[in-house]
């Protein structure tokens, strides 16, 4: 669902569109990452999927629920203390029939070695992994049928806005943009050095990098899952203005990126804006949020 947000007082016009509202176990850019790797699992028969995540993880919720559904077991490696009080997120997660696998820090930074990747494979026999965040070709090619809800694959923006975590998305949605539109990744955390090369990576592998893409890394806000004051001031006063819940690790940074953007005249008078909102309103929860009625 596309939804008109507001016009700018030089003309630029900024809609949004609304994974968070899609009718699905996993609502926003999870489920398009997810659903073409519980396939892949399938088709080789696997036992379980196991993939990695943090306490409050979008990924490790939404990947729990779909395997419930979906009739396939699933395995949470947290980066967390297993010592520690359940959060929300994992007691959901927990509660969907997940087994958790707590990592130390330490562990957890291991989660791209292979070595560690053997270790766990060994423990977990015939699992299929998927990368932390769906960051892989399999996610980012699922990524890419968000531009089907997108009006002729956005050809009347100028610009397409998202969040990024590990820039899955964003290669999906530019893989299959139409030709001229700009797809702007807001990154939200400090990832100047792997996040570009990444997404080349990703779109090299769905059949080329067509240079429509670029990251901003003026709005990642200190580090990952921190919101300064601005931009919490900025969310709040959007939720109430335009009646849509935002997320503070994602989806508020990238809708104050948005209204930054407008207001510093980086687009020009009549073009038009496409924010995508991704969803992960259930990390709302981390923050002492409530969750609306979308956010599970």
């Amino acid at each position: 669902m596309i939804q008109y947000l507001y016009t700018s007082t030089c003309g630029v016009a900024v809609d949004v569109l609304r994974l968070d509202a899609l009718d699905s176990l996993a609502p926003g850019n999870k489920w398009f990452k997810l659903l073409p790797n519980i396939v892949a699992a399938e088709n080789a028969c696997a036992f379980s999927v196991l993939s990695f995540g943090g306490a409050y993880s979008n990924h490790l919720h939404a990947l729990a629920a779909v395997g419930r559904a979906k009739g396939i077991a699933t395995i949470g490696c947290v980066r967390a203390d297993a010592n520690s009080q359940l959060t929300p997120t994992l007691q959901d997660a927990k509660d969907w029939g997940m087994s958790l696998h707590y990592l130390s820090r330490s562990d957890y930074r291991r989660r791209g070695d292979t070595v560690f990747i053997a270790e766990l494979a060994a423990q977990y026999p015939n699992t299929y992994l998927i990368p932390e965040g769906g960051g892989n070709v399999l996610g980012a090619q699922g990524c890419g049928n968000i531009v089907d809800l997108i009006p002729a694959a956005g050809q009347a923006y100028a610009a397409v806005v998202l969040a990024c975590g590990t820039g899955t998305t964003l290669a999906g949605v530019a893989s299959k943009s139409a030709d001229g539109v700009k797809v702007i990744g807001i990154p939200v955390l400090k990832a100047e050095k792997f996040m570009a090369t990444d997404i080349a990576i990703l779109l090299s592998d769905l059949g080329g990098d067509r240079g429509n893409w670029r990251l901003d890394h003026r709005f990642h806000g200190g580090a990952y899952a921190r919101l300064p004051q601005h931009m919490a001031e900025y969310m709040t006063a959007f939720e109430r203005r335009q009646n849509v819940l935002l997320d503070p690790v994602y989806t508020a940074k990238a809708a104050y990126a948005v209204q930054y953007m407008v207001d510093n005249k980086e687009f020009d008078p009549g073009n038009r804006v496409l924010l995508i909102h991704t969803g992960g309103l259930q990390g709302r929860r981390g923050f002492g949020l409530d969750l609306g009625a979308a956010g599970r």
